[in-house]
């Protein structure tokens, strides 16, 4: 055993290592003839090699000898190898074969070039290449993450800098090839390491790799964050004298701070990724990526992408052409849809003040719109000789979004709609003018289909948007995490359905979606997590990039993109609001607290609500608020959601869903320490607690399973007690005061559920559509609500008589603009109530000079 230092030029592994030669020049392994000694360290030893078949050098590694002798454990290597070299991305090393030769297992890869980033720190590096660095890592980190592998060893000696910049990712997947093999061989299968295990290097573990624990993809974010960390002060963060104060350090210490001059974006990417939770770091390496490159396109000049020009002495370059915009619309309230038609004009869907949704069709001459006739209708899509595709009956969810309604086609020029298919969400139609493509929700998936009938894709998640490229050869469409949240990311899938490209996820806001005339790029209206900018018009390319297209500090949904490149696109004013109001008193409240105050719940004794701020205020990210009726500041709970009637009686507590995935917990709204309540479901739309302060009520499901209504102990198993089987339920219901009777929304009416087990019934006096909110304090009676857009009738409803009585109507000043009215909550003895509602206004806009 003797040290040696590899040549400073040419290299695969860099550092002082004990190094034991196994192999010399001119020795062979395969076809591969030896060249040179590169190094040796505790993944192996690395030979330059010239590959005899196709004449090229290459590096050679020779694993430990732990793996060989051991049948299985070669085996597992040569299929782990095989998959790590599946990888095809510039930011990760390039595996070209793997194999074992008597008895040794070896893996074959390119021949790098350059340094590793250890050897790089022993200087400092500056912001603009620290940024660079850990964009190309990100993006490397995330082509593994997708294909299910993550490195459980990240760290500056395994990654390796190119002399031209480029950033490559080494030994993946060879910490889980070289532990040692779990006697429980289930464990191995289901988490790839042995329960307590710990793997890694000591200094950039995650917490949970301390511990032990399983790991996913995100114990690699918390590594790339403590690399940053060193990238930028020079020093580790948790680093101590010995392995055992290391991992203490991880598990309860936090950083130290940076320099002051940091700037403030990349402090908090850093202090996001080394969050001890990891539900509460970057999800996953594209959004770390997505949040480092924001830096990069704000102008900062501590993070500017590699790919940004350089030229600084170029002659003065032509100034860029600027759009041009041009107004369509002048009344108040907002647009549904709008497309081009063919001779020039626009037709769109709108509702003007407090009047239904209608079709108008407007000239780029004047502001005046004519409408066509068709009211409570919207438009999906002109064909190329001018015949309209429309929606008959569609319910707003937000705009550019809507439930389902009756496909129905009408000629431009006017005439009676000839319905063509039910339960449609969105169409479009084909180049030909002759069928359609559309998406629609059959039997739990929702599906598109062209022509209807022919199922081209399926999927359990909400889609929207689908639209055909112009030669119709791929389809664009947006995936949604769950239905009725315009979070998503756009997908490109081919004719048969085969997926081609993923954008970018997650964005905290999407809506509407076009091609552009050439086919090559993908637009869409999207709003990034942690930007506070607003919606932006974005692209995903056919092969995977994308860019921004016209940032605003606002909301924009695209509408449609011409054949000439004209872009119709709605500028958009939008507010989620909430208002108390109390019986006998002529003037509500307006409790909105920053642009998309969701209200989730009123207190019993009507002195405070819960609500969740859900838009730019909070960066996208979900965060539940308590406010006091009377007016006073908002107090922040939590980063979370609080859904269906999530206060506790006595209104000590809130019970909201944390994580990705999702997990209940106990939230005190005064002094208090929160509590897990354990429960093993899938999704948790809604919930409520049972009187006694130990249950809670909840609707929810198991992965791939219909909704169902479950009680769950506070401090039980975790095994959820299902309520209700075989029932349609729609999200909306309400448990009785005294715990026994649930009322919940089903199809058609209202049905009244026993807590405690027995035969339900359709609660008396309920009309189809209606929707339960509260119970009277008495729990004789029900308030319920007939769902509506400007104005919302509030009755109550005697369970045993079916006595039915108006007891409010909920009608805000200014109706413009408003989707509808919903959710509303009463105080049990009737005298508070608290309602929201979704405001929209839009102004269309034809733009010219983006395409």
């Amino acid at each position: 055993m003797f040290l040696v230092r590899t040549r400073k030029t040419t290299l695969h592994v860099r550092r002082w290592v004990h190094f034991s030669s196994m192999l010399t020049a001119g020795s062979r392994i395969a076809h591969y003839e030896v060249i040179a000694s590169l190094g040796a360290g505790g993944m192996g030893e690395v030979y330059r090699v010239h590959d005899t078949r196709i004449k090229r050098d290459a590096a050679l590694k020779i694993l430990p000898a732990a793996l060989a002798g051991d049948p299985d454990r070669t085996r597992r290597f040569e299929q782990e190898a095989m998959s790590a070299g599946l990888l095809n991305h510039p930011n990760v090393l390039v595996v070209f074969d793997v194999g074992i030769h008597d008895g040794m297992p070896y893996i074959v890869s390119e021949l790098l070039e350059g340094t590793t980033l250890r050897e790089q720190l022993t200087r400092r590096l500056s912001l603009k290449k620290t940024a660079d660095y850990v964009l190309q890592i990100a993006n490397g980190l995330a082509a593994a993450h997708e294909k299910g592998i993550v490195h459980r060893d990240l760290k500056p000696e395994n990654i390796f800098i190119l002399n031209d910049g480029r950033v490559k990712l080494l030994d993946f997947g060879l910490v889980k090839l070289l532990q040692p093999e779990p006697e429980d061989d289930e464990a191995t299968r289901r988490h790839g390491t042995s329960p307590g295990m710990v793997v890694g290097t000591a200094g950039y573990m995650s917490p949970e790799q301390v511990r032990g624990d399983n790991v996913d993809q995100r114990s690699d974010i918390f590594s790339l964050g403590v690399i940053l960390h060193e990238m930028i002060t020079g020093v580790q963060p948790f680093r101590r004298e010995s392995s055992v104060e290391t991992m203490n350090a991880i598990l309860h210490d936090d950083p130290p701070p940076v320099a002051a001059d940091t700037p403030a974006g990349l402090v908090r990417i850093l202090q996001h990724a080394l969050e001890k939770k990891p539900a509460n770091r970057f999800q996953t390496a594209k959004d770390f990526a997505f949040a480092i490159e924001g830096l990069s396109e704000s102008g900062s000049h501590t993070a500017v992408s590699s790919k940004k020009k350089t030229a600084t002495h170029k002659k003065a370059e032509a100034a860029p052409k600027m759009p041009s915009f041009r107004r369509m619309t002048f009344r108040r309230g907002f647009i549904m849809s709008a497309r081009f038609a063919p001779d020039g004009s626009v037709v769109y869907g709108a509702a003007w003040e407090d009047n239904p949704l209608e079709i108008l069709s407007s000239y780029q001459t004047g502001p005046e719109a004519r409408p066509l006739g068709l009211r409570d209708a919207d438009v999906l899509s002109v064909s190329s000789s001018g015949e309209l595709a429309i929606s008959l009956g569609r319910r707003f969810i937000g705009v550019g979004y809507a439930t389902t309604g009756t496909l129905a086609r009408v000629p431009l020029a006017g005439g009676a709609p000839r319905r063509v298919c039910q339960d449609v969400q969105d169409a479009v139609w084909t180049r030909d003018g002759k069928n359609f493509l559309i998406i629609r929700r059959v039997e739990g998936s929702y599906r598109i289909e062209s022509p209807i009938g022919n199922v081209i894709y399926k999927t359990a998640r909400w889609i929207s948007f689908a639209r055909f490229s112009p030669n119709e050869e791929l389809i664009g469409f947006i995936e949604h995490p769950v239905w009725g949240d315009d979070a998503g990311t756009v997908v490109i899938i081919d004719r048969s359905g085969q997926p081609v490209v993923r954008g970018r996820e997650p964005f905290n806001s999407t809506s509407g979606l076009a091609w552009t005339p050439n086919g090559e790029e993908v637009w869409f209206s999207g709003e990034a997590i942690g930007k506070g900018r607003g919606r932006d018009i974005m692209s995903l390319s056919v092969t995977g990039k994308e860019r921004i297209v016209l940032p605003v500090p606002g909301r924009l949904t695209l509408h449609d993109i011409g054949a000439d490149g004209r872009v119709l696109l709605a500028i958009e004013n939008g507010r989620r609001e909430q208002v108390v109001g109390r019986l006998g008193e002529t003037l509500e409240r307006n409790l909105s607290w920053f642009d998309w105050s969701r209200l989730t719940s009123v207190s019993r004794d009507g002195s405070f609500i819960s609500f969740e701020e859900q838009a730019s205020g909070v960066q996208g990210v979900n965060t539940v608020f308590i406010r006091p009726t009377d007016g006073a500041p908002a107090v922040r709970i939590v980063e979370g959601r609080a859904r269906g009637n999530p206060i506790s009686a006595d209104g000590e507590w809130l019970a909201v869903a944390l994580g990705t995935p999702p997990h209940l917990e106990m939230v005190a709204t005064g002094v208090g320490e929160p509590r897990v309540i354990p429960c093993d479901l899938s999704e948790y739309f809604a919930w409520q607690f049972f009187p006694d302060g130990k249950r809670l009520m909840i609707l929810g499901n198991y992965a791939g399973k219909a909704k169902q209504i479950f009680e769950v102990d506070i401090e039980g198993d975790g095994k959820p007690r299902p309520l209700t089987q075989d029932l349609p339920l729609s999200g909306a219901f309400a448990l009785s005061h005294d715990g026994t009777t649930i009322a919940a929304a089903s199809e058609p009416r209202i049905v009244l559920i026993p807590a405690t087990g027995g035969e339900q019934r359709e609660a008396p006096g309920c009309n189809p559509g209606d929707i339960p909110l509260d119970w009277t304090d008495d729990d004789q009676a029900l308030f319920v609500s007939e769902r509506g857009q400007c104005v919302l009738k509030i009755f109550r409803v005697d369970v045993a008589t079916g006595e039915r009585r108006e007891w409010v109507t909920i009608r805000p000043d200014d109706p413009a603009g408003i989707l509808d009215i919903m959710p509303v909550h009463i105080t049990p003895d009737g005298r508070t109530y608290a309602y929201g509602y979704r405001r929209q206004l839009s102004d269309l806009y034809i733009v010219t000079g983006l395409a």
